[in-house]
């Protein structure tokens, strides 16, 4: 294993990730900050000797990190990393303080969920280890909504890539995905006529989506979406990759259609103006007549 560096924090990656696609191994192990751990036998002074005593580096005497892997060993990691590859591992009897804060009670086994954090950031994590559940952490300091499990669709093919559909639940509702997702990045809006043959196997909560109309005015199949601004799933259809304009939201009761109007072209009359055209009046030449009297003259 290799220390790794993300955006998530530092974590410790195999070796092997920068092998070709078919011998690559992703496998990673998260590390707990040191300050979330102590010794199995440590006493009330324990914590101030702790600091006082912090590791230095062997390489570039800086301050390291302290974080915990597991039960019976500590990995302590230079204050320059990555700019120095100083590390030690500290072997004991380790565990995680005594915690105190929020629980709730797990959707799946229902047992105690306890505030942790991980490589995503903070999330609820289940205190039984055979379920694994866990429930993210919302901006606003909310648990997310408890997720239903993935429905397998083996009827459906996916588009891009050699997979099926699996129906899974995420934090703008349903969608299909690869069931090898994500290693099979693919992912797409499932239809209404899709659901309605697993409705035994989709949550109450999401029932009212099956009761949806199957097709608007023009027969266009419809399609489960989310919308970001009232945050609930509405039907909506498409036409050659387009929104066609017709939606139904759901009111609790019923459902109710809006259809996009086609505006009526307005006939445009074309007023002729016809420009009265002004002939100027051509200046009249005046001969100089000569009169008989002057013609007497010069005689």
């Amino acid at each position: 294993m290799q220390i790794r560096n993300g955006s998530t924090g530092v974590f410790l990656g195999c070796s092997g990730y920068g092998l070709p696609p078919k011998e690559r191994c992703t496998q990673t192990l998260n590390l707990i900050p040191g300050d979330e751990a102590i010794s199995a036998d440590e006493d009330d002074e324990a914590e101030s000797r702790r600091l006082m005593d912090k590791r230095r580096c062997e390489i570039c005497d800086a301050a390291m990190e302290s974080y915990l892997l597991d039960e019976k060993r500590k990995v302590h990691i230079c204050g320059n990393n990555p700019d120095c590859s100083g590390f030690a591992v500290e072997a004991g009897e380790f565990r995680i303080k005594g915690y105190d804060g929020p629980t709730l009670e797990c959707d799946k086994c229902g047992s105690e969920m306890q505030l942790k954090s991980g490589r995503f950031g903070k999330y609820f994590g289940c205190t039984n280890d055979e379920c694994k559940n866990t429930r993210k952490l919302l901006k606003n300091g909310e648990a997310a909504p408890p997720k239903m499990d993935p429905v397998p669709m083996p009827e459906l093919q996916c588009e891009k890539v050699e997979d099926t559909y699996v129906l899974r639940d995420g934090a703008s509702g349903m969608f299909l995905a690869a069931s090898q997702f994500p290693k099979k990045r693919e992912t797409r809006a499932p239809l209404v006529t899709e659901l309605i043959p697993h409705k035994a196997e989709i949550p109450e909560k999401y029932h009212f989506l099956l009761t949806a109309p199957e097709k608007d005015s023009d027969g266009n199949p419809t399609i489960i979406r989310y919308s970001r601004k009232s945050k609930e799933q509405y039907v909506m259809t498409e036409k050659d990759g387009k929104a066609t304009g017709w939606a139904a939201t759901y009111d609790g009761k019923g459902w109710s259609i809006t259809e996009k109007k086609t505006a009526a072209k307005k006939a445009t009359t074309k007023k002729t103006t016809k420009k009265a055209a002004t002939k100027k009046a051509a200046p009249k030449k005046t001969a100089a007549k000569k009169t008989a009297a002057n013609e007497k003259d010069s005689e």
